[in-house]
Order: C-alpha cells, then structure tokens, then sequence
C-alpha cells in the first residue's frame, strides 16, 4: 500500500523566484547606478577642470591682448611723441607715457605673471617682453634728456627710429605670446571636447554593457524558470484531467522547488486516498454479499489488516446470551489475550463499556486501563461494533507504532459500515435458528428435521454408505405434565434433549420430532452400530433426575437402516417410528429394530456395532 511521505517537507527555498527576480533587478540596478554615478562624476570632474582651464587661459588671452593693445598704444604715442615739434604737446604726450601708458603696460605685464606661475614657456616670453621695454625705457629716457637740451632733426629722427624698433619688437612678442595664449585655449578646448566625447561614449557602453547584463540575467532566470513553470503547470493539468502523470524531479532550492515537491505529494495523496477509496468500496460490496457472521468477522480482520499496516486485527463478539465476550476470529492460543478471553464479562472491553473508541498505551497515567489491552507492551486500537445504540462487539488493532489520524478515521469506517450488516446477519441467523430450532431443548425442530433427513438420506444413497435412524419417545410423558405441571414437563424436554446431545459425534444429527418425540440421524452407521447408540441415548435418559420430578424417566426407541429396512427417507421414518411403538408395547424403556427384536443393554456386545462404532 502506498504511503504518504513528503518530498523536502518543509525545507526552505535557498533562493526564491521573488528573490531571483528581485537579485537580477538589483544586479542591473546597481550596475546602472554605478556606471551612471563613475560617469556623472567624471563629467562632472571634467566640466570642472575643463571651467577652471578654459577661464584660465580666457584670463591669459586677455591679458595677452591687453599687453598687445597697451604696446601698441605706448609705440603710438612714443611716435608721436618724437615726431612732435611744439614743447607742450611733446610734454604732454611724454607725461601721458609715464603716468598712464607705461603703467598700463607694465600691470599687463604683471597680470600675464600671476597667470602663468606655473607656465614656463609663457613665463620666457615675458621675460623677453620685459628685456624689450627695458630696452624702450632707456630709449625714453634718452628721449627727456635729448629734449631737455634741445636736439637736432636728425638726432630725434634717428631716436624715433630706434624706439620705433623697441617698442615693434616688444609689440611683436606681446602679438606672439596672444596668439600663443589663443593657441593653447584651443587646444584645451579640443582635448576637452574629444575626453567629453570619449567619456559619454564610456558612459553609453556602460549602459549598454548593464543593459546586456540584465538581458542576460533575465534570459538565464527564464531559461532556468519558464521550463519548470511549464512543465509544472502540464504536470498539473494531467492530474486534474486524471491522466497518468511520471513523478516530478524538482531542481534548484526556491518556491518552485517546494511547489514541485507539493504537486508530487498531492498526486501521492491522491493515489492513495484512490486505492483506499477502491479497497474500501471493495470490502463493502464484498460485505453485502457473505453468507454469515462468521465470514464477514474475517472479511473485517482481512480489510483492516491491509489498510493499516504492520498491524494485526482482532474481531470480538459477544455471545447469545450477552453474558461473555468471545473471539470472533483467529487469535493464537498461545496470546496472553487467548487467555484473557476465557470466560471473560463483556465490560472488560473498554471500547465495549465506554460505547466509543478507546486508544491503549504503556502510558502509566491512564486512569482507567482495558482488562483486555492493559498491560500489554503493543499499542492497541479499539472501536466498537454499535448498532441503535447497542454495542454487539468490538474491533480491536494491535499495531507496534502510534497510528495517525487517518488511519483511526479507516478504523471507525470501517466498524461504521461492518456493525449494521454484522447485526442483521446476526438476527437473520437467529431468525434462521429459531425458525429451525425447538427454543425448549436447543435441537432442530420437526421442519429442520425432516429437512435434515431427506438431505442425509439422499447423500448416502448416492454414497451406498450404512446410515441409521432412531426414533424415541418418552415414556408416560403426559403422566408427568398432569402431576408435576408442564413447566416441570418442559424441563424434563430440556434435559431429555442436552442427554441426546451428549451421547451423539460431531457428524450425528438430534432433533425434536413433536411432542415428546425426538428423532436421531447416524450417518455412516449399520444398525448393529445405532442399537449400541440407542443404548447409550436410552441409559442417559434413565438417568436424568430433574428438581421436582420425583419419578424415573424412560424412553423407548426404534432403530431402522437405510436399504436394510426401507429405500427411502419416508419408509426410514415409518420402520423406526413402528420399531418405536414395538419397543413400548414390549413394556417400555427399551430398545427395539425395526425387524420387531427386543434388544437390551446385555445383550449388546462390541462385535454386533457396525465399522463405525459407537460415538466417543
């Protein structure tokens, strides 16, 4: 049978689908946001020191063009300057150059150092600027003292030659070293912008590198999801359509995993619920049909046997009277509980005095314990046999291990249906019993017994085996029933019948005939042999002694043999009934053969029994 055991029940998913889902998301995530965030901040870095250069070299390029601008203005009005013929204008132009143009070139000068601190090749050129206008200055100062004296016209035109010379060349190197400047700006410029350029191409690859990481994450967590969905989800659809299924292998630690496990437990249950299902509408057409208590008693011990494993089964009953409980089907003679069950009162049941199901254990706590199970090192599992509130017996499990709830629900069940049919089986029985037995003396009444002897006469005609009758009827019967009362007469029947019963084999038959009248049935039996029984059944009756019944009590019976005397059941019961009345008209208490001969208890020897003999 199969049994229910859980696959990883109650293991815990490694890693479920939510949390796969939710790792791959944070993967892509988290590659996003990092590769966003070394992007953001190195454009950031970049714009930074692409402001810091660009405003650097916007400062030198404008102060160069201002050192251009204010040479140019100095070597214009140095010009003039010399060129000039009236004294005050000459002055003029002269304190101009020394208050405000010269100054103005030298802050140029200045500005154009602070910029370029840490720029050697800015720094050279202004060095050479600086050793030019030296050169001018000392030209400009020849200039006042040629003035001052007054100089001729070739003189001042040979100065303004040579001071048109200086300031050229310091404005060539102011006009070199703006276009150095603007050179340079635009060389930063074009670096930043191919970094910037190549930064936002590192930046979309990133992406698209994070991209592709979480397609492949997402592909990997559908390659290795959607298949097990699937087949999962086929694997569900046959079960609920019924169809034959091949066990699920559930891969991976996560809820899928448990999901896998849970289907295939579920099929399990179902399969066994299926066949438990089956056996038990199996046992119960199997009950409809028994032919009597002691077949369906069996049917029970078989069904539940079967359904509980390792574990035995046990059927009691009580008796006719009520009085004692009784094992209803095999138990071993050798069990403490064979012993226990000898003559043993029906409330030694638990179950049985209780009225409902009762569990035994070794367990010392019990307060009140079965004087059946009690004491016993199995556990044990009764239920009793109830019907219309009247308990007729009990079903008792004996199992080595604690059973489970359903198997108690397979046990109640069970005793659920068996108890109805057990009872009705009960009471045809005895329906059966009472309407084929005398309720006085227990044996067959007249019907069972005529029944009884056209079935023996007709199987040992087709057998040629000896069969014998015996008639008997008690002698002045009806002198009993008018002195003693017939109740008194009613107990000499009774004791007339359990004395037929003591004297007959297993294989005999004893029945009330009517009235006083009984008739014996000896199959495989010559008369030689029924005279010897006859014998016996008659010195039983003589010596019966009933309370109240202060006389002897005989009988006289006829013995006849099949082929011997008649061919038939009806001529059997004629001769031995004719033998009878021979036997009463010799005198009484004796025993007469169909034939007419008197035959007494001495004059009966061992050789005159049939083959078969006397019964033991």
């Amino acid at each position: 049978m199969p049994t229910f055991t859980g696959r990883q029940k109650g293991a815990r998913p490694r890693l479920g689908v939510r949390g796969k889902f939710v790792t791959a998301v944070g993967v892509l995530v988290l590659a996003v946001l990092v590769v966003s965030a070394v992007a953001i901040s190195g454009l950031s870095t970049m714009a930074r020191q692409s402001d810091t250069l660009f405003t650097k070299n916007m400062a030198t390029a404008q102060h160069s063009a201002d050192l251009v601008a204010a040479t140019l203005t100095v070597h214009k009005t140095a010009l003039y300057q010399l060129a000039s013929t009236d004294s005050k204008t000459a002055d003029e132009l002269t304190n101009e150059l020394n208050v405000n143009l010269m100054p103005a070139v030298y802050a140029a000068v200045s500005e154009l150092q602070t910029d370029s601190l840490n720029d050697p090749g800015t720094n050279a050129a202004i060095m050479q600027i600086q050793a030019a206008l030296r050169k001018y200055l000392l030209l400009h100062t020849t200039y006042e003292k040629v003035h001052e004296v007054g100089a001729s016209a070739d003189a001042k035109s040979d100065l303004a030659d040579l001071t048109d010379t200086r300031l050229g060349e310091v404005v060539d190197l102011a006009k070199a070293l703006n276009a150095e400047e603007n050179r340079q700006a635009l060389v930063n410029k074009r670096a930043f912008d191919t970094t910037y350029q190549a930064t936002q191409k590192l930046l979309a690859g990133s992406v698209v590198g994070a991209l592709l990481l979480g397609l492949v994450v997402t592909l990997s967590l559908s390659r290795n999801l959607l298949p097990r969905i699937r087949q999962y989800s086929s694997f569900a659809t046959d079960v609920a359509a019924d169809r034959p299924t091949v066990p699920l292998v559930p891969r991976s630690h996560d809820e899928l995993t448990v999901l896998g496990s849970a289907l295939n437990d579920m099929v399990d249950q179902r399969t066994t619920a299926s066949l438990e299902q089956r056996w038990q509408t199996e046992f119960v057409e199997t009950l409809q049909v028994t032919n009597g208590e002691e077949e369906a008693h069996e049917l029970i011990q078989r069904h539940l046997a079967r359904s509980i494993e390792a574990s035995e089964v046990l059927v009691l009953k009580r008796n006719n009277s009520a009085n004692r409980l009784e094992a209803a089907t095999q138990v071993s003679l050798t069990s403490a509980l064979a012993e226990r069950l000898i003559s043993v009162d029906p409330s030694a049941c638990l179950a049985l005095r209780l009225g409902r199901g009762h569990r035994e254990s070794s367990d010392a706590d019990s307060l009140l314990k079965c004087q059946l199970c009690g004491d016993r090192p199995q556990l044990s599992t009764c239920e009793p046999l109830t019907v219309s509130g009247e308990v007729i017996g009990s079903v008792l499990v004996t199992h080595e291990q604690p059973i489970d709830a359903s198997a108690r629900a397979k046990i109640r069940n069970t005793v659920a249906q068996a108890a109805p049919m057990l009872a009705n089986l009960r009471n045809l029985a005895l329906a059966e019993f009472r309407a084929n037995n005398d309720p006085l003396t227990g044996l067959p009444n007249k019907r069972a017994t005529e029944d009884t002897l056209k079935r023996m006469v007709a199987q040992a005609n087709r057998s040629i085996a000896p069969f014998s009758a015996i008639m008997l009827d008690l002698d002045h019967f009806k002198q009993i029933n008018d002195r003693f009362g017939h109740a008194l007469g009613d107990d000499v029947l009774a004791a007339v019948g359990a004395a037929i019963r003591s004297c007959l084999r297993e294989s005999d038959f004893g029945g009330r005939f009517g009235g006083e009248e009984f008739l014996v049935l000896l199959p495989d039996t010559g008369t030689q042999g029924a005279l010897l029984v006859a014998e016996k059944i008659r010195a039983a009756v003589s010596a019966l002694r009933v309370t109240g019944v202060d006389r002897e009590i005989t009988a006289s019976l006829g013995v006849a043999g099949l082929l011997e005397h008649a061919g038939s059941s009806v001529g059997l019961l004629r001769e031995a009934d004719r033998a009878q009345y021979a036997a009463k008209a010799a005198g009484r208490n004796q025993t007469m053969l169909a034939t007419g001969q008197a035959v007494t208890a001495e004059e009966m020897t061992p050789t005159a029994a049939s083959v078969t003999g006397p019964p033991g």
